[in-house]
């Protein structure tokens, strides 16, 4: 996923999470509120931490031409 996609739907994720949160405040109280919006940012945290790993591995994996050693095809070719 590109970067702009990325944050369109964080953005999205965060409105929605935010609507949300409102309508427990106004049906359940402020306990309940809180206890909602420290849930969220826990599984936002967890989302983007676990987001961050993928794209790591898939930078790592980029250009390799086998998953067997650690030459990728940009390597300089040695010719005997």
């Amino acid at each position: 996923m590109t970067r702009r996609l990325q944050v369109l739907f964080l953005v999205a994720l965060v409105g929605v999470l935010v609507c949300v949160g409102l309508a427990v405040l106004a049906l359940a109280g402020t306990a309940l509120a809180v206890a909602y919006a420290v849930v969220a940012a826990v599984l936002v945290s967890v989302g983007a931490a676990r987001a961050r790993a993928a794209q790591e591995v898939a930078r790592r994996a980029a250009g390799r031409t086998c998953t067997c050693c650690t030459t990728s095809q940009h390597d300089p070719v040695k010719v005997i």
